[in-house]
């Protein structure tokens, strides 16, 4: 085939390491379910939208999971670089590195390091500006795919996470809603996805996008599942608006995932102090110093979130079990 005009001077780089590495991820996979031991880590949060409660729906999972003994990673593909407010570390420039260690990772093939503890049983691998670096690479690597049928490329963040696999519990993956390629890595990379959606139509535009994005990511990653939908920012308390919500999520996913019973709500005051502290609404629900109205609206998300992280890993642990079930030999000691 004969080299597309222009390709010469993209100076990609090398994706044989992803190869590689996507190579023993496959071999992984294999053992494990020989072993009846088929493993769920990797937890995408994505949406098409921003604005939906993405990033502090993924930090507040990941501090509630590390909390509960889990060892957990958390990365974030996302040049806003959220999670450092989140968690609380953005003045602490060795863990807020603005994106340099994922930088290394995909432009100079090093190995996935995260930059810090910021929680028990929490690292982190955050996001921010130097990201821009990371996708333009990606783009460039998605147009020479077109032309050379090589599709490696969106197996690097996978490849990555192969190194560090054993090392963890959980990985969660904080997504960007307006870059195309990192979504793709994301979903190329995960086991499960969860989408936060509002009910607006824009948020449910947005969760459509990443359901077709979901099936473009499936024909490199065969056990994608999509495993919910979340319900953000809904400030009505009764059962029978909350339910036609829900519905309408499911019919926008085409009944291909359940709505998650836990709907997260929204209250400013609470999400303004949370990100002003550098705290999960867990933590700052444990503060004695908070104004009582403040501290009850606090305690209530973090009821929330407490409710939604144990539907999570339920959901977790019986998409697991189905899997390992599947793989048991039938009577006649035939493969089921």
């Amino acid at each position: 085939m004969s080299q597309p005009s222009g390709a010469l001077s993209l100076a990609l780089v090398s994706t044989s390491w992803a190869r590689d590495g996507l190579e023993q991820r496959e071999k992984r996979k294999q053992q494990d379910l020989e072993n009846e031991d088929a493993r769920i880590k990797v937890v995408a949060f994505a949406n098409g939208k921003g604005g939906v409660g993405k990033s502090s729906m993924a930090a507040a999972f990941s501090a509630a999971a590390a909390r509960a003994g889990l060892r957990t990673l958390l990365i974030e593909l996302d040049q806003q670089g959220n999670n450092a407010e989140d968690l609380g570390f953005v003045a602490n420039k060795q863990l807020a590195d603005d994106g340099a260690a994922q930088a290394r990772m995909i432009l100079e093939g090093a190995k996935l390091q995260p930059t810090g503890t910021p929680r028990k049983n929490l690292d982190v691998l955050p996001g921010g500006e130097l990201l821009e670096d990371v996708s333009e690479e990606l783009y460039c690597q998605r147009r020479l795919a077109r032309h050379t049928g090589d599709h490696s490329w969106l197996g690097m963040y996978a490849a990555a996470i192969e190194q560090v696999y054993e090392d963890y519990d959980l990985i969660v993956l904080d997504v960007a809603p307006g870059s195309k390629v990192l979504q793709l890595q994301a979903l190329v990379a995960a086991d499960v996805v969860i989408i936060p959606s509002k009910s607006d139509p824009s948020s449910r535009k947005g969760l459509r996008l990443v359901a077709r994005r979901f099936r473009e990511a499936h024909a490199h990653n065969q056990d994608l599942t999509l495993l919910g939908v979340v319900l953000f920012a809904t400030n009505s308390s009764a059962t029978r608006v909350k339910q036609g919500i829900r519905d309408q999520l499911q019919e926008d996913l085409a009944d291909n995932a359940p709505v998650f019973k836990t709907a997260i709500r929204h209250v400013e005051a609470v999400a303004v102090k949370c990100r002003t502290l550098g705290k999960v609404p867990e933590e700052l629900a444990a503060e004695l110093d908070l104004d009582p109205s403040l501290q009850k609206s606090a305690a209530q998300l973090a009821q929330d979130y407490r409710s939604l992280t144990m539907e999570i890993l339920t959901a977790i642990h019986e998409l697991r079990e189905q899997l390992n079930a599947a793989d048991e030999p039938d009577e006649l000691g035939a493969s089921a």
